[in-house]
Formats: structure tokens, sequence, C-alpha cells
């Protein structure tokens, strides 16, 4: 199947006009710009039925530990209901920490790093959403209220490097060293992990916290992707930057079946974790608050399988922010997803975001979900890549 690049004309359906992120600014580019935006229409509510928490705002390049924790945080309002009417009877919401699945992000990379004696080696703040999966899996979680928020990232992330580039200089590689090192900078920064956590009266690990009263399952989760690299119903590695331990167990899908699959599990109430291209001209996420795919960015003014390949192969879709999708709309025959993003609520429309369906289909890498919402028929094609 093609997917056709989106016509700019106006929807008839509960529509309205997005403003212009770039008002005032007068150069042509800029012009161009502020009327490509002006042009589309987008839905215009931020209602959903799949329960989420409030809008965050990240420090840095956080956001594939906001988005998957954010995913977690729906997925317990979606399947544990004891949790849910204890929030809700109290009237809170549940606010998991995303800066101690950092903290455990950083210190394996460290360990990682020390390995590989710094060659092949990435040490940035980026992830991905299987990052948050496995630490979650190894160290638990813990409420927000256990584990401070970083108040200064850059000046971390200065001394975190420092360390670092002494073991390159020196030569030394020892990974207890450097982990212990590693540590103390985010002990200072954030907080040191705390080994129990007391929550409703009861005194529990934060992987008892995680497993036994949230109930989560961290390694049940698939990440899909659709590109012709790898084997279709077969599992591989997205190679991407902040792919940086060289996961391999990504499901692969045709494109068809791809936006399929995301479609049916967001109506059926599904939560969906997306990692996508943030820069591309077409995408406008603090200011309009959407993302569609620029027509001068297509050939032949269609997406299909082939022009994904292309596009990522080529460096126009890279790997850049990752966030949550909460509902699936169908206006006038376009698929709109409303986007959780991780910016504060003051960026998009309230914190959220609408990207339309060649978006989807172009510009997102691959996404992350239960395998309870995907058809049957497609898991079974699997088999021995389960």
């Amino acid at each position: 199947m093609r997917y056709p690049a989106r016509r700019l004309a106006g929807l008839l359906f509960a529509l309205f006009l997005v403003p212009s992120a770039l008002q005032g600014q007068a150069r042509p580019e800029a012009q161009e710009r502020e009327a490509f935006f002006d042009d589309i229409q987008a839905p215009n509510w931020l209602g959903t039925d799949i329960d989420h928490t409030p809008i965050k705002r990240q420090r840095g390049g956080s956001c594939w530990s906001f988005s998957t924790v954010a995913f977690f945080e729906s997925e317990v309002l979606r399947t544990n209901e004891e949790v849910a009417n204890e929030l809700e009877e109290a009237r809170e919401d549940l606010d998991l920490s995303e800066y101690y699945v950092v903290y455990w992000a950083y210190v394996e990379k460290a360990r990682e790093y020390a390995r590989r004696k710094g060659e092949n080696a990435r040490f940035t703040d980026g992830g991905l959403s299987h990052d948050v999966t496995w630490l979650v899996a190894e160290y638990g979680i813990v409420p927000e209220a256990d584990f401070a928020v970083v108040e200064d990232y850059g000046a971390m992330r200065t001394e975190l490097n420092a360390v670092l580039e002494a073991h390159e200089e020196s030569g030394d590689w020892n990974e207890e060293a450097v982990v212990a090192e590693i540590r103390e900078v985010l002990d200072r920064h954030l907080a040191p992990p705390p080994e129990t956590i007391t929550v409703a009266g009861q005194t529990m690990t934060p992987v008892e916290y995680a497993t036994d009263y949230l109930g989560l399952d961290p390694e049940v989760y698939w990440e899909i992707t659709s590109y012709t690299d790898m084997p279709f119903f077969g599992r591989g590695e997205l190679d991407v930057p902040d792919n940086w331990w060289d996961f391999d167990g990504y499901y692969n899908l045709p494109l068809d079946d791809y936006m399929q699959t995301i479609n049916q599990a967001l109506d059926a109430g599904y939560p969906v974790v997306i990692d996508t291209d943030w820069g591309d001209k077409g995408a406008s996420w603090n200011g309009a608050g959407l993302a569609v795919v620029h027509p001068d960015l297509l050939t032949d003014g269609v997406i299909s399988q082939e022009s994904r390949q292309v596009d990522f192969e080529e460096g126009r879709t890279t790997d850049d922010h990752l966030v949550l999708a909460v509902d699936h709309r169908v206006v006038d025959g376009q698929d709109w997803y409303l986007i959780k993003n991780s910016h504060g609520t003051s960026s998009g429309r309230r914190g959220y975001v609408w990207i339309r369906g060649d978006w989807m289909a172009m510009r997102v890498l691959a996404y992350m979900v239960h395998p309870d919402a995907i058809d049957d028929g497609l898991v079974e094609r699997f088999g021995d890549d389960l």
C-alpha cells in the first residue's frame, strides 16, 4: 500500500486553524513555514479514553525516560484496578521517577563504556524505550517523591563527561572504578537511589514496588519497526545512535501492518510509546503543536515502504525524540494521533501534539506496545523469533 501525501485543505469536522509558531519573522523561509502551518487544520480536542498522567517537563535529552515512564504509568492505570482506585480515592496522580531510571542508565552506560575501553561506545544522555524496560526489570522504579529531580542537568553532564575523559587520558578502564566515580557524581546531583521505599504503609524494594505493587512486567513489551534491512516477521537491530548497547530485539512488520497495529492498539485503549524524528521542516512541536510531512520532502508525492527506507538510510528520518501516543482519531479519512509530550504545558497545545498519519508512516522509526494489542495472526508469523 502507498500512503498519499495529505492535502493541506481544511477538514470538515471539529477542526480549527493552527496558529503559526513563527509570527513576525520576515525571512522568506520563515514566511513559507508560517503559511504552511496556517493552512493545516487538525483536531481541536485533547480528550482521550486512554488514561494518562499530567504533562511534565524533561531536562536534557531524557525524553526516552519521560515517555516510557509515562507509558508505564498509563499501563498501571490500564491494568491495575486496585492501584487506580486507591489513587482516585486519594485524588492523586501516579507519579513515577524518571530520573531514578536516568541514574541507572548512566551507571550502565559507564559500565559499557569501560568494557569497550571507550571504543565504539556512546555516553550521551539519549536512550530508547528498551533501556527503560531493562532498567526497571533490573533496578525497579520508585515514586517521584522518593527520588530527587535534577536541578542543573548541564552541570551534571559536564562532570560525568569529565570522569570518562580522565580515564581516556590515563588508559585505565577498570570497570568498577569507572562506575564508582560516575555514581559519586550522580549521587551529588541527584541522590543515592533508595534501597527500600514505603508505600501505603508497606516497606518494599524498588523492584517489588514495580512488579508486586504496581503489577508491571517490564520485559513483556514489544518494540515494533518497519524497515527492509531486516526480515519482515523477524527481529533485528535498529541502527540509530541512541541504541547504545546494540539492542537487536525490534519486531519488524511491513508498513501496512505497522500502521494497522498502532491504530488498533490505540483504538483498543493501549498507550503506545513512539520514537520519532523531530527536526523535520514539517514539524512544529512547540509552536503549532502538530507534525505532518512537508510535501517538498516527498518523492512523487507518496509514502511507501521503499521511500520510508530511503529516507531512513539517507538521514532524512532521524531518531530525535520519544513521546507517548494516547489517542487515535480518523477525521475526514485522515489519521491523527494525540501525543503527550514532555516539554511542559507551555509548548504545543497545552503540552500535547497532534501528528498526522503521513508523519506516523514516514517519520516514526518505531513504537512500543503491549503484545496483547497485536493481532494474533501477526504474532504467530514471528514463529521462532518470539
